[in-house]
């Protein structure tokens, strides 16, 4: 029978065990190459600006989105909200649902948005590509 009390731990040494290693070379290099991969995102995001679309009005977007619930086609809805002076990206998806002043809308990464009515300033339908006509 095996008895854990009587278990050895046994410690592997590199150094010890004639494994010459580059020392901290390696990790430099990967925090190195992960670092600028960071640096690269967030100077593209800087730059990165979404024009400001057509103020539609509440008719136009109540048939948008009730378009999109009804068909289940994917809408860009575009909110009515400034962050630094630019428009934050726009929600893609398909409205799942709505509720008084609240738009619930089911994003392609299966995150579910909710939007104020009040606050979507553009909504448009997003068009797609068939697979069998790419």
């Amino acid at each position: 029978m095996y008895d854990k009390s009587e278990e050895e731990n046994i410690v592997i040494n590199p150094n010890t065990s004639g494994y010459v290693d580059r020392e901290m070379a390696k990790w430099q290099g990967l925090i190195l190459s992960e670092h600028t991969e960071v640096v690269h995102e967030e100077k593209r995001q800087s730059r990165k600006v979404n024009r400001e679309k057509e103020k539609q009005s509440l008719e136009a977007i109540s048939e948008l989105i009730d378009y999109s619930y009804r068909q289940k086609i994917p809408v860009a809805i575009q909110l009515d909200c400034l962050f630094d002076g630019k428009y934050e990206d726009d929600i893609i998806g398909v409205v799942c649902g709505y509720f008084e002043q609240h738009v619930y809308v089911q994003t392609i990464e299966s995150e579910v948005i909710v939007c104020e009515f009040d606050l979507i300033r553009n909504v448009e339908e997003v068009k797609q590509t068939k697979w069998f006509s790419v």
